[in-house]
């Protein structure tokens, strides 16, 4: 499937409606900016036609102003601006293979988030169970559009937006979802993508991504200790060198990043919370 979001959303429009964003596109600068200025009192999603990560989207809005230079980016990598209405829900991944015309949903990761200026970072991504409702109301709702876009059997992956009952696709690509989810899915002990069916979890797992808020040259990071006494924790999965310089995280990107496993899916979210409050706060200290 092309990675042209336009394209994606008109094909994902024609299959089923419902699970399409109300999108319009831009080529013209002058025209998007004049489209926003109509637009100021709901809050807007933006994304560039291309993009090669999944922080790509722009937030703008009451009480989130838009830098010229956010703008501009849209445009970075060619194609149009791609532009809807903020759908409220929660961001998930859904992976699974083709089987026989058959969707089947091995891997779901529920996403949390957090706000910088424009952005919605990615912090974390916790795994789904295979029995859940969500698993199975996913697996209904992206049936048509995997069977009417595959090419046989293979791999498929989606990044929805999942409300109760109302789900709406970001976008989709036939093939194995990217990392850091495979590798999540081998601390659980599961096959994942590389299996064709769903497989019961070894507990819960979790990787969490600590945020850069300006450039410079690292001094200290403050909070390990605590993060590494979390009943969760389990390992450092990236940790930058005191002395080495580190760039603000402007899309999926971090300084530090954390693994967290615990069998009781409670404590693991309690433990997630802690960490997002000490993300907001500031962990690195630099000049």
């Amino acid at each position: 499937m092309t990675n042209s979001k336009v394209v994606q959303h008109e094909t994902i429009r024609k299959i089923d409606a419902q699970l399409a964003f109300d999108t319009v596109y831009f080529s013209d600068r002058q025209a998007l900016e004049r489209y926003l200025t109509d637009a100021a009192g709901s809050l807007k999603v933006l994304r560039p036609e291309f993009s090669t990560d999944t922080g790509s989207a722009l937030f703008t809005g009451p009480g989130r102003p838009l830098p010229q230079a956010e703008l501009d980016g849209l445009w970075r990598e060619g194609g149009r601006a791609v532009v809807h209405d903020h759908v409220p829900g929660t961001p998930h991944f859904a992976n699974g293979v083709m089987v026989d015309g058959r969707l089947r949903l091995t891997d779901i990761w529920r996403c949390y988030l957090l706000d910088e200026g424009p952005h919605s970072l990615l912090t974390s991504v916790v795994n789904v169970l295979p029995g859940a409702p969500e698993a199975e109301l996913l697996r209904e709702r992206l049936q048509p559009l995997a069977a009417a876009t595959a090419d046989g059997d293979g791999p498929v992956c989606f990044e929805v937006v999942l409300n109760g009952d109302q789900v709406k696709v970001v976008k989709f690509a036939h093939r194995v979802a990217g990392e850091p989810l495979p590798e999540l899915c081998g601390f659980l002990g599961v096959a994942g993508q590389s299996g064709r069916e769903a497989e019961t979890p070894d507990g819960f797992v979790a990787d969490y991504a600590f945020k850069v808020r300006r450039s410079g040259t690292l001094r200290a990071i403050t909070g390990l200790d605590e993060v590494r006494r979390l009943p969760s924790y389990r390992q450092d999965l990236l940790l930058p060198t005191l002395g080495s310089p580190i760039e603000r995280t402007l899309d999926e990107g971090a300084g530090v990043i954390v693994l967290l496993k615990h069998t009781d899916e409670s404590v693991l979210l309690r433990d997630l919370e802690f960490l997002q409050e000490l993300n907001r706060s500031g962990v690195f200290v630099v000049d």
